[in-house]
């Protein structure tokens, strides 16, 4: 699943840069939209959130991300990062350079490939982001949303985290008020249980 688990140690050897395993706290800054991109980042654990602002100074979560995402691939064009990239909660991460990840796709030529395999899987990502979280009513946006979390941090009791109803509202396009009285109503409905923990919940989808 990770980017660099088909390589060697001696692989790493001879590279000009290293590669670095950090682990950042909830909140954390990788980079703001607009910043010269250098850096590629490979998820180990955890979530990230990836955030647009539009002309008139609004911000917009575009995209969340975990396990096994490379982030800022933009910059292996030499382009300026697309979005603003926050941790959601506790991540680590493999930080390689732009320079270095070319440099090892030279020796390792089926490294390249699997690049190619992240941008496809951001891009059919990306698209099911728009299609199942910008329409229908707030309760079916809501589930949906569960469901994508289920999908990328649950674990085999089908619990995630939740990590802000400001954020959580925003990627489905609403009003907090509106997604908290949603998540009231799933509660009532037994469909987000407690588990003890007030930011961790068990969630029981209906099959459809």
């Amino acid at each position: 699943m990770m980017m660099f688990s088909g390589l060697e140690d001696s692989d790493f050897d001879q590279l000009l840069d290293p590669i670095d395993n950090l682990r950042y706290r909830a909140g954390t800054l990788f980079y703001r939209q607009g910043d010269s991109g250098k850096t590629v980042f490979s998820v180990r654990n955890g979530l990230i959130k990836l955030t647009q602002t539009l002309a008139d100074g609004s911000q917009r979560i575009v995209r969340l991300l975990g396990p096994g995402a490379l982030v800022g691939l933009e910059a292996l064009l030499d382009e300026h990062y697309r979005h603003t990239v926050v941790a959601l909660d506790e991540v680590d991460v493999c930080r390689i350079t732009t320079a270095t990840l070319i440099e090892l796709e030279k020796e390792k030529p089926w490294l390249a490939e699997k690049v190619m395999t992240h941008w496809d899987e951001h891009l059919r990502f990306a698209d099911r982001w728009i299609s199942e979280l910008s329409s229908g009513t707030v309760r079916s946006r809501t589930l949906r949303l569960l469901r994508l979390l289920l999908e990328l941090t649950g674990d085999r009791h089908n619990r995630i985290r939740f990590f802000g109803y400001e954020d959580m509202a925003s990627m489905i396009a609403t009003s907090r008020e509106s997604f908290s009285r949603v998540v009231a109503e799933l509660k009532q409905d037994g469909i987000i249980l407690d588990t003890g923990d007030s930011h961790i919940y068990r969630i029981a989808l209906p099959d459809s």
